[in-house]
């Protein structure tokens, strides 16, 4: 979310949600949250996103412990958003938090240093939308082919995307037609 989106968007309460202890432990971190259905989304700007995992993850009132899942989301020419989805064990709470890349400059530097977990997410955000991690401990590929390096399966422009939509019509149409 840039900051004009965030100036844009209508003011959201965020009463009986856990933002107030996030917004404490990420204190110095430019943060702009955001209500999400089950839990708030957190959006980080990325030079200081590593920064702001570690905060979260060392800070004793929230203790995000836990990298549930790291993942991307393709915006197509808007860049894409590294989307880490945090739990805390020992109090029982969620977060997401979100870091934007510009289309033309996708890397973004590891989490391993916070969450050793976070070494194969990356790996695999690497070899399906491209996303380059700086100073991953190791980028090998894990489901690719090593010398397939210029196509991105997971990416909205990806040659075979289509073929979920021909799948999905074909799958309705005959869900019609037998009942």
């Amino acid at each position: 979310m840039t900051s004009e989106d965030a100036a844009a968007a209508p003011l959201q309460s965020f009463d009986g949600t856990i933002w107030s202890a996030v917004d404490k432990a990420l204190s110095g971190i430019s943060a702009q949250p955001e209500r999400g259905v089950q839990d708030v989304i957190v959006h980080i700007p990325r030079d200081e996103v590593i920064r702001g995992l570690r905060a979260l993850k060392t800070n004793a009132d929230i203790a995000f412990d836990y990298l549930r899942c790291l993942t991307c989301v393709d915006n197509e020419g808007d860049g894409m958003d590294v989307v880490y989805m945090l739990y805390s064990t020992t109090k029982g709470h969620n977060l997401t938090v979100k870091a934007h890349l510009d289309a033309n400059d996708l890397h973004l530097d590891t989490a391993t240093t916070v969450w050793r977990a976070a070494n194969w997410y990356e790996r695999e955000v690497m070899e399906m939308f491209g996303v380059r991690f700086r100073n991953h401990p190791d980028p090998r590929t894990l489901l690719m082919p090593e010398d397939l390096t210029d196509t991105f399966p997971l990416r909205k422009d990806h040659p075979l995307a289509e073929i979920e939509v021909l799948q999905g019509e074909g799958i309705a149409w005959a869900t019609e037609k037998s009942v």
